[in-house]
């Protein structure tokens, strides 16, 4: 026995229904002869006959009426599933994979990811803090929040805001030590620095001015790997810290941080939910993109001051 063509299955169901091959090509809309073709091969493909076929009318022969009973039993069960998928389709629900930087998520996305669980009922949310760049595709997520440019050809980049970063300092720590008006001046303050996946600290700063960049080996007595640490730290006057523009904005609002250095600030960074490229995406994918992307928008607006 041969393999069976479905398209062959459905096309003996709707002969039997119609009662004629005439009938049956006029509700499949196809010719006549590709109805009687499909039956004849269907027949072939079971070695047995199928169809009793006279000028007046067709009958089933005994195979044939066992067959087309459990096939019209196999045929609404794939039409039942195909509903279940349209249903799907329309209705986000499923299990969604989220990952994003330990700051970003916690800062501004995991409140998001919140609000979005309130609207959508059937969806469940799996997110993930990580500094590790997360392979989608490997690891099986759906959603990432990416800062910068992407090399991967494979992702699909839906651009959230321009993520800038700035040097401050309290107004006392200025007063005490000066502002600092070179990049070469850093290697004379405390700074506090940052540190990376693994615990490593960034000890050095790129800083730009037009197409010129310059890196600056920096030290101080601090090392932390959350930007709250190192905020509270600036504002506390312990030094000169390099923070993301959108994480600072009531510190630079109420005067307890202030920019120095304006000149030499890095250029902005793009920021981008990411996900897989392909002409599938999930309604539960793109719902969640389409709810966080302008709100992450105006929580990312860079303070003005």
């Amino acid at each position: 026995m041969g393999q069976l063509d479905l398209n062959a299955v459905t096309v003996l169901v709707r002969v039997v229904e119609a009662g004629s091959f005439r009938g049956a090509a006029a509700r499949l809309d196809m010719p006549k002869s590709t109805v009687s073709r499909k039956v004849a091969e269907l027949e072939e493909s079971l070695g047995t006959q199928l169809l009793e076929r006279s000028t007046r009318k067709l009958a089933l022969t005994d195979a044939g009426a066992a067959f087309v009973e459990q096939a019209e039993h196999a045929l609404a069960t794939i039409e039942a599933a195909q509903l279940a998928v349209s249903a799907l389709q329309r209705e986000p629900r499923g299990r969604l994979r989220v990952t994003a930087t330990p700051q970003m998520g916690q800062w501004f996305l995991a409140p998001l990811v919140l609000e979005f669980l309130e609207a959508y009922p059937a969806v469940q949310v799996s997110l993930h803090l990580t500094d590790r760049h997360v392979d989608l595709l490997a690891e099986r997520f759906d959603v990432a929040l990416r800062a910068g440019p992407l090399p991967d050809s494979s992702l699909v980049a839906h651009r959230v805001a321009s993520g800038g970063v700035s040097f401050v300092a309290s107004p006392g720590y200025l007063a005490a030590r000066g502002a600092p008006r070179e990049p070469a001046d850093l290697e004379g303050h405390d700074c506090l620095v940052y540190a990376g996946a693994g615990g490593q600290p960034r000890r050095v700063w790129t800083l730009g001015h037009g197409k010129e960049l310059r890196e600056i080996a920096v030290s101080g007595r601090l090392v932390a790997d959350d930007w709250r640490v190192l905020l509270h730290a600036a504002v506390r006057g312990l030094g000169i810290a390099r923070v993301p523009d959108a994480l600072m904005g009531d510190e630079l609002r109420r005067g307890d941080l202030v920019r120095v250095l304006k000149a030499f600030a890095p250029a902005a960074t793009p920021l981008s939910l990411v996900h897989l490229g392909g002409r599938y995406v999930t309604p539960r994918t793109r719902a969640f993109i389409d709810f966080v992307r302008p709100r992450l928008a105006t929580l990312l607006e860079a303070p003005t001051r």
